[in-house]
């Protein structure tokens, strides 16, 4: 019998399978009916709401045409679909599961020291600072493309609420270009006039301490429990233990008082454009 879940791997695992079943043209009943089960299961399996058990992933992977290598790695994904959390090696194995995170948000908070958060970015600042970590220009391009891609989130209706704390290091010093920090600059300005965009700097004289161990974004949703996405260096993580939220949650609200106000961080930016023009 299958594990009721809504963990990062289930959401993942959910996130492909609806990809395969799109692209296969497909509807949750024909599925369905492939492999005897309801629409309503597929659906839950698809949001991540269950597990479906090793026989039933299998015969998804076959009514989906699915084989080979991504066979194999979905079946693997799914022995493991119930563990409350994920660390994986690079960005890509969880690509799927931070654009579906994305897609579902209720709110997303990004807690950025060093850099513009990825919902925020252009695409030469994208490109640009992937490039800087030492990606190829080839693979720079496409990360740069899938980021922007990712951003509809914010104009799609209704659109998903955004709080950005930036670390105001992030605005002063750029691995990129003056030129293309200049017009990430202008599209912080112009995003923050959003109603459902809230841009914080945060002053890194004396870093708070909800800033000084790196970036991470804090997702909360409707009806599934909130994730903790993070990306240390090489790898990511997506956590929903909830002592770990908890503390998340906790440094948001002490953000909220160490921060910038949003008009305050808008004057700052606008600032720090002219002196750039």
């Amino acid at each position: 019998m299958a594990n009721t879940a809504d963990s990062p791997r289930a959401r993942a695992l959910g996130a492909e399978l609806r990809r395969h079943r799109r692209a296969a043209d497909m509807t949750t009943t024909q599925v369905g009916e492939g492999i005897g089960k309801a629409h309503s299961y597929v659906s839950r399996v698809e949001n991540g709401k269950q597990v479906p058990t090793e026989a039933d992933l299998a015969s998804l992977l076959f009514v989906l045409r699915v084989n080979g290598d991504e066979r194999e790695q979905l079946l693997e994904l799914g022995k493991a679909a119930s563990d409350p959390d994920w660390l994986a090696p690079g960005v890509d194995r969880q690509l799927a599961a931070l654009t579906e995170y994305e897609r579902t948000a209720k709110r997303i908070i990004a807690v950025e020291p060093l850099l513009v958060p990825g919902l925020l970015q252009t695409f030469d600042y994208a490109r640009e600072t992937v490039a800087a970590f030492g990606s190829s220009g080839a693979e720079a391009e496409q990360s740069a493309m899938t980021r922007l891609g990712r951003q509809h989130v914010l104009t799609d209706e209704p659109p998903t609420t955004l709080d950005a704390f930036i670390g105001d290091f992030a605005l002063r010093n750029s691995m990129c270009a003056p030129e293309v920090m200049r017009d990430q600059l202008h599209r912080l300005l112009d995003r923050g006039q959003r109603p459902n965009i809230t841009i914080r700097v945060v002053p890194m004289a004396q870093p708070p301490a909800e800033v000084i161990r790196g970036s991470w974004t804090l997702m909360t949703f409707e009806d599934t429990r909130p994730v903790v996405y993070i990306e240390p260096f090489g790898s990511t993580a997506a956590i929903t233990d909830r002592r770990t939220v908890t503390r998340c949650e906790a440094a948001v609200d002490a953000l909220h008082e160490k921060a910038m106000s949003p008009a305050a961080s808008a004057e700052l930016i606008a600032d720090l454009v002219k002196e750039m023009e």
